[in-house]
């Protein structure tokens, strides 16, 4: 018999990761009689993901916390929030790796993967308004909250399919641009399997 349902919140960067998990994560083939997905936090920005996920992690209110972030081609705080979890908080553990889900260089880069193949290397959104405006038809995109709505309303199933094909040519490398290992942890949500979470609370609580 099948035990309780994993308890997974996801820890995010800011106003445009929050919003396209909340959509993706709703679909139906992701297996929700398998995990129990949220909340999903918005840190508002790189800096507080870490300070965030700390203080997460010591309420023990989830199984799992999964952070949800730019790369932004491999910027310096984006490589110390491995540093911080591994050495600072895992005790020299390898976690990092298992729980960040990263895009490089910026969210857009899955985001836009809805309608048509794309290969953001610019982590500016003014210098990505022409993709921006190509894919979806939305001009001057400033991630304003209008403009996040809009964009989010034109995420479907349909769109959905598109953008994890459209996935499977980017590099899972995070110091490639671009690249994501998103595909991965949708692969992970939407199976049968959840021993995948298994493993990485068991090596968390080596690292103690």
């Amino acid at each position: 018999m099948r035990g309780r349902r994993k308890r997974i919140a996801i820890l995010c960067e800011g106003f445009e990761e929050k919003p396209f998990l909340e959509k993706i994560l709703s679909f139906p083939c992701i297996n929700q009689s398998l995990y129990e997905l949220g909340p999903i936090v918005n840190a508002k920005g790189n800096g507080s993901l870490f300070p965030k996920f700390q203080d997460m992690y010591g309420k023990n209110l989830y199984d799992l916390i999964l952070i949800f972030c730019d790369a932004d081609k491999g910027s310096g705080p984006f490589l110390s929030l491995y540093d911080k979890l591994d050495d600072g908080l895992f005790g020299g553990k390898r976690i990092a790796e298992r729980i960040i889900i990263f895009v490089n260089p910026v969210t857009l880069q899955v985001v836009l993967s809805n309608f048509g193949k794309v290969a953001l290397t610019h982590v500016s959104k003014k210098k990505n308004q022409e993709a921006v405006e190509a894919l979806t038809g939305i001009k001057n995109y400033d991630a304003t909250e209008e403009q996040i709505a809009e964009m989010m309303r034109r995420i479907n199933t349909r769109t959905y399919a598109v953008m994890k094909e459209n996935l499977q040519s980017v590099s899972t490398d995070k110091t490639k641009v671009p690249s994501t290992n998103l595909l991965q942890f949708l692969e992970w949500l939407e199976g049968d399997d959840d021993s995948w979470v298994n493993e990485i609370i068991a090596a968390m609580d080596e690292g103690k």
